[in-house]
């Protein structure tokens, strides 16, 4: 394959936010299964799957102008690297959304739509991250963000899982709960690798 010489920077650029803006439309999912009736869940968490298909496309279109591109405005590494974990973090809150679906919640756990808040925070930063990354390259205050709202999102998990009023509703109940907690976590969790790859940016770019 033959190789440009010249980058196309922009569309490095327009790519990455559009990658956010899928985990944006994610998240707004998310919140309207909080505020719908259980039985109403499952179709409405199937937009889900639409989002995470037009990630994997907008991914996969990152990856093609780095296979067709010598030089990239960063390090080609880093630019796979950012474009991936924005794709996983988007299938990271499509299992939230799955998990959300359980015919045993009526109502959802406590903690839960603070967790919900939570990961909302996290995409309208990181599409805000997206929207700046092409001049400004050191976003630390974006990375020390996400870190602190992913420990703070270790904390609510403990809240969503509580053993003790969840085993009062059944044991049904308490292993969806779980189970929603543990995807709360990861899709968290997932933020905050992006977040490690906006910082390995910053130090080799700053």
């Amino acid at each position: 394959m033959r190789l440009r010489r010249v980058p196309r920077e922009s569309q490095f650029y327009e790519l990455f936010i559009e990658l956010a803006e899928h985990l944006q439309d994610g998240s707004l999912v998310l919140a309207e299964l909080s505020g719908i009736p259980v039985d109403e869940r499952r179709a409405a968490a199937g937009r889900m799957q639409e989002i995470c298909d037009a990630a994997d496309a907008s991914a996969g279109a990152v990856l093609r102008r780095l296979r067709e591109n010598y030089v990239t405005p960063l390090d080609r590494d880093d630019l796979y690297l950012l474009s991936d974990s924005l794709r996983v973090t988007c299938h990271a809150l499509d299992a939230v959304g799955f998990a959300m679906t359980s015919s045993a919640f009526d109502d959802l756990p406590v903690g839960a739509l603070e967790m919900l808040a939570l990961l909302s925070t996290q995409a309208d930063q990181t599409l805000r991250m997206t929207q700046r990354l092409r001049g400004k390259t050191d976003q630390w205050e974006y990375v020390e963000s996400i870190d602190t709202l992913y420990h703070r999102a270790v904390g609510l998990q403990q809240r969503v899982s509580d053993a003790v009023p969840a085993s009062r509703r059944g044991l049904t109940y308490a292993m969806a709960a779980i189970q929603l907690s543990a995807a709360f976590v990861q899709a968290s969790r997932s933020f905050k690798e992006i977040a490690r790859v906006i910082g390995t940016i910053a130090v080799k770019e700053s």
